[in-house]
């Protein structure tokens, strides 16, 4: 059975210097563990950190906080802090021109793994931001008249009551979300700061959002871009390892996996510590040969703890739907073949690691996406020409369908508007993906009302919407780590709440920026397989398994888990809150479970399904503080406990 998730996660809120932010303090959903005052004493970051670790630093009346997975230098913090001051100048700091006076900070930060939170105040001027990558975010709302940031959309709900956005949950129904709706959270009032830009609060509580990242320009050619690459791998894993007695590591067999789990292991042996734990999921499906390259990469570095989950022992997807979830920012497929993922981190709670990596973001990276081909039709159009044909080749693209997709150079709006969304089957791999996107597949459960609510909101969307970048290969690029990043916050919350939070260095914004910056043609190679990570890692990895050409996908198991649970799935519509808010049909749903080769069933449409019916089940059994209890931290009660007792 799956363990009930109802441990602590990382969070924190930001509260303005004045009285009223002080009662708030009282009543966050929340036991704060960690508080940071502002000069007046009155709380300023308030956390709850089973896992991270806050590092503070203060010059006179300003001060910065980092909070990620490892520490940070104090003293480097400070000097940060004077440069930042002496940059801008205090009599700038006020007007918008005044964030200037933090650009010190930005070159500070670049030379850290990019895996922390920022929140500075430089003459009551308040910075806050996560990564470029979104695995660390940043939200605010205002309750009762304050202004309130933090790093979760749900502990923000949670304090103010906010109630779900059924627009905002019907977009979550589409497999891919375009962007910008991506962004969005699920209830209303809940307001996200978009990954790369950072929230500006001002004396008064004004806020603004300005960009403090962009993506760098594909101009190194491997040979030169390769090593960065390596040595941010390398300094993020060994960040997230430091002070940790006890680390494992997924062991996939894939390359990202193998890469995180030998600089792990070299990292623990230069420290003289214990070995790393590295734990391998066997597979159902027999053409699924990532075990054969998982033994052999624990067989050549014998220094890891290689550890081996037999299939038979693993839960499929959608296992223990009936089981009560925590509460997430958004709905993710995670949660619903979560009894499978706690199952994959169980051997490494079992024995007391403290730090569990895993490779997600690598595929995001490095698999070199066939749209940045036609990124180079501008400037190498033979190149390009050579590698859409090689892609339309191993595909099966059709010439018809290539060609469409060539010839049609929608603007990004334009494309949102008429192309993001369809009511046909899912595109599949057989689909050209040489545009703007993925086209995504309404359900056919999904009811009118659903549809209409999806069809305004992209309207509304394509009025404004800009792309993550000039060109479609490199927004797609960019809008997958995005999606990769979401996956990962999603796991965390589920792993962190059972006991051992998973860490993704691939996602990491200094490696994405080593990635990013190398050349296209370099990366987009359609008959070789990560070749830039393959070349970043060949003085880590032994020659054999950089020889690697084939990926497991686990298509197998959602199949099985369709079929072995299809009495939870029945159970779960026939109390669907989806339903009740009339955004699913619950009887279609239904009669497709008790048919689980329907091929009205896709699976991904089915998993994204139940992903939002038990996020919707979760959001409505919020989980407020209890009245009246003492705060460790010193905050002060919350006025309206005292009110209702």
């Amino acid at each position: 059975m799956t363990k009930a998730l109802g441990g602590s996660i990382d969070r924190f809120v930001i509260l303005p210097d004045h009285d009223a932010a002080s009662a708030v303090a009282g009543c966050l959903p929340f036991r704060p563990t960690r508080l940071v005052a502002h000069p007046s004493g009155r709380p300023w970051v308030l956390a709850e950190l089973p896992y991270g670790r806050l590092t503070e630093a203060r010059e006179g009346d300003d001060a910065i906080v980092l909070i990620g997975p490892g520490p940070a230098d104090p003293e480097a913090l400070r000097s940060a802090l004077r440069r930042s001051r002496g940059t801008g100048g205090h009599d700038r700091l006020d007007g918008l021109d005044g964030l200037d006076g933090l650009d010190g900070l930005d070159r500070f930060l670049r030379q850290l793994p990019g895996v922390f939170h920022l929140v500075a105040v430089v003459d009551g001027v308040t910075r806050i931001q996560g990564t470029a990558s979104g695995v660390r975010k940043v939200f605010h709302t205002r309750h009762r008249g304050t202004l309130v940031a933090g790093d979760r959309a749900e502990t923000l709900a949670d304090l103010t009551g906010a109630p779900v956005d059924e627009a905002a949950l019907a977009l979550r129904l589409l497999e891919p979300v375009p962007h910008p709706l991506s962004e969005r959270t699920s209830w209303h009032g809940i307001e996200p700061t978009p990954p790369g830009s950072y929230l500006r609060i001002d004396r008064r509580q004004g806020v603004t959002v300005r960009r403090w990242w962009e993506p760098p320009a594909p101009t190194l050619p491997a040979a030169r871009g390769a090593r960065p690459v390596r040595e941010a791998l390398d300094a993020s894993v060994r960040l997230h390892l430091a002070g940790r007695p006890s680390v494992s590591s997924e062991l996939s067999g894939g390359f990202d996996s193998t890469a995180v789990s030998y600089l792990a292991q070299a990292e623990r042996t230069r420290q003289g510590g214990s070995p790393v734990l590295a734990v391998t999921a066997d597979s159902r499906d027999p053409l699924d040969d990532d075990r054969v390259w998982a033994a052999l990469a624990a067989e050549a570095n014998p220094a890891l703890d290689h550890h081996v989950l037999p299939a038979e022992r693993l839960p499929l997807a959608y296992a223990d739907l009936a089981a009560p979830t925590g509460r997430t920012d958004e709905p993710s497929i995670a949660v619903a073949q979560r009894a499978r993922v706690l199952a994959v981190t169980e051997p490494a709670r079992r024995a007391g690691s403290e730090a569990h990596l895993t490779g997600h973001g690598g595929d995001h990276l490095f698999v070199g996406l066939p749209t940045l081909a036609v990124d180079l039709l501008a400037t190498r159009p033979w190149a390009a020409a050579r590698r859409i044909t090689a892609y339309r080749g191993m595909f099966g693209w059709s010439w018809q369908d290539t060609a469409r997709q060539l010839a049609r150079r929608d603007p990004y709006r334009r494309w949102l508007l008429r192309s993001a969304v369809s009511r046909g089957p899912a595109a599949d791999w057989r689909t050209p993906i040489l545009t703007w996107g993925v086209t995504a597949a309404l359900p056919p459960w999904v009811t009118p009302y659903a549809a209409e609510l999806v069809r305004g909101e992209l309207g509304r969307a394509a009025a404004t919407a800009r792309p993550l970048a000039p060109t479609p290969g490199r927004h797609l690029e960019l809008d997958g780590l995005r999606d990769g990043a979401r996956l990962v916050r999603a796991l965390t919350d589920l792993t962190g709440r059972a006991g051992l939070p998973i860490s993704a260095p691939f996602l990491d914004d200094r490696v994405i920026e080593a990635a990013l910056r190398v050349r296209i043609e370099d990366k987009v190679r359609p008959t070789a397989y990560k070749p830039l990570l393959r070349r970043a890692m060949a003085d880590v990895l032994p020659p054999r398994l950089l020889t690697r050409t084939t990926k497991g996908v686990g298509d197998l198991d959602l199949a099985l888990g369709a079929r072995e649970h299809a009495d939870g799935l029945i159970a779960l519509w026939t109390d669907s809150r989806l339903a009740a808010r009339g955004l699913v049909d619950a009887e279609l749903l239904t009669t497709l479970c008790g048919r689980p080769d329907s091929p009205q069933l896709d699976d991904g449409a089915l998993l994204t399904t139940v992903a939002c019916e038990l996020w919707l089940r979760a959001a409505e059994h919020p989980t407020h503080r209890p009245p009246n209890r003492p705060d460790p931290t010193g905050a002060p009660s919350c006025p309206l406990d005292s009110a209702t007792t």
